[in-house]
């Protein structure tokens, strides 16, 4: 079995996501290569900075601009909306695979209608099925089918808790998006036909070894601990995930590595060993999003990176440690510092709010520089200035 100090497993893991930038990954075509490579990146609609999706892809790809992913998700198909981890963004081309997720999270759905008292939307699906196939990309607005009432949580529609389950269940697609609203179409009509229909039927166990192995993908190197990393349908089942996870060591798709200092295993693809031959050129500083997949698993990333970070958004001001949006610091295959920054758009521009050192960081001159390269490439995304009180944050 192969053994890898932590620094070293650090840098595998840094390097196979290219956030060292040693890959020269550009705009949409290395956003596109990029996603072939990690599969999956969670979807989450806010945007204090920018949305996760765009920070994720931004740290990984030089000069990406969110119009990028729009073009990806909603004028080529090549990705799509899906539940995965949670609601993510991933290759099309796996959208027939996860028919069984999105059985599993039909159910979901169906029990989430029964607590709300909207079981009535699925005696409506086949109309509201109709009015999308005739009228197009239809959005909860343009359509109003059965009850309508007020409610303080859930669907006032029927027919939006109706189009909502079609997609869920991958009879719509999600065609396009204007801020958060989302326009469904028939799944056919969408994506291509061999990414609905594969012609290969997997067998349960040829699915979750799929599904696994992909998932070890997404993250680049992970531990069999129940957490984050392995959140979803069949991935958080313990028994399932160990068992496919010794066969995939067995017929070799994968290696099992010890890392120096922590008793758990890790698991690699033997993909990753060809996203790992480029060296890093240079010293590097990367702003993550607070949901990238580096992240997913936070006590992993404690324990490997001895970083401790909790996404405070739904936490109660007064118990936040740090504040409501806070996105890590990346250099060198270390987290040295986590900063939080005034919202984008009310700001018009990059501004910071407060920038909080890791306590054994001792920033120089050189450190300082580097984080001001990586201020001026992150404004650059956001299409905002960066503000000149940003540096002055840094030295406070």
């Amino acid at each position: 079995m192969k053994s890898f100090s932590q620094k070293e497993a650090r840098h595998m893991m840094c390097r196979y996501h290219n956030l060292d930038g040693a890959e020269p990954l550009c705009g949409k075509a290395g956003a596109e290569k990029i996603m072939q490579r990690i599969h999956s990146i969670q979807y989450d609609p806010l945007h204090v900075v920018a949305k996760n999706a765009d920070l994720v892809l931004q740290a990984r790809v030089a000069d990406y601009r969110e119009d990028d992913l729009y073009s990806l998700l909603y004028k080529e198909h090549k990705l799509v909306d899906g539940f995965d981890k949670e609601m993510c963004i991933y290759d099309a081309k796996d959208f027939d695979r996860f028919k069984r997720v999105r059985s599993e999270h039909q159910k979901h759905v169906t029990l989430t209608l029964q607590y709300r008292d909207q079981m009535g939307a699925l005696d409506i699906l086949e109309d509201v099925r109709a009015f999308v196939e005739k009228h197009g990309k239809t959005g909860t607005k343009d359509i109003s089918i059965g009850e309508i009432r007020e409610s303080r949580w859930g669907h006032k529609k029927l027919s939006s808790a109706a189009l909502d389950y079609l997609f869920n269940s991958g009879v719509l697609c999600v065609a396009d998006k204007k801020g958060t609203q989302k326009y469904f179409d028939l799944t056919e009509r969408v994506l291509e036909n061999a990414d609905v229909q594969d012609s290969q039927d997997m067998t349960t166990e040829e699915f979750l070894e799929w599904y696994i192995e992909r998932r070890i993908e997404s993250v680049g190197l992970i531990w069999n601990k129940s957490g984050g990393a392995w959140q979803g349908h069949y991935l958080s089942d313990n028994e399932l995930r160990s068992a496919a996870l010794q066969s995939l060591v067995e017929k070799k798709r994968i290696d099992e590595i010890r890392i120096e200092g922590i008793d758990e295993p890790f698991y690699l693809s033997k993909n990753a060993y060809t996203c790992m031959q480029e060296q890093t050129q240079g010293d590097y500083v990367r702003f993550l999003a607070p949901l990238d997949n580096l992240m997913w698993d936070r006590q992993m990333i404690e324990k490997l990176f001895g970083f401790n970070y909790r996404w405070e958004v739904y936490t109660p001001v007064a118990k936040r440690k740090y504040g409501y949006y806070v996105l890590p610091v990346l250099c060198d295959g270390q987290f040295i510092a986590r900063f939080e920054a005034e919202p984008v758009r009310q700001a018009g521009a990059f501004m910071i709010k407060n920038w909080w050192w890791e306590p054994e960081i001792k920033p120089d001159h050189d450190l300082i520089e580097l984080i001001e390269n990586e201020m001026e490439r992150f404004a650059k995304f956001l299409q905002v200035d960066n503000s000149k009180d940003n540096v002055a944050k840094l030295r406070a």
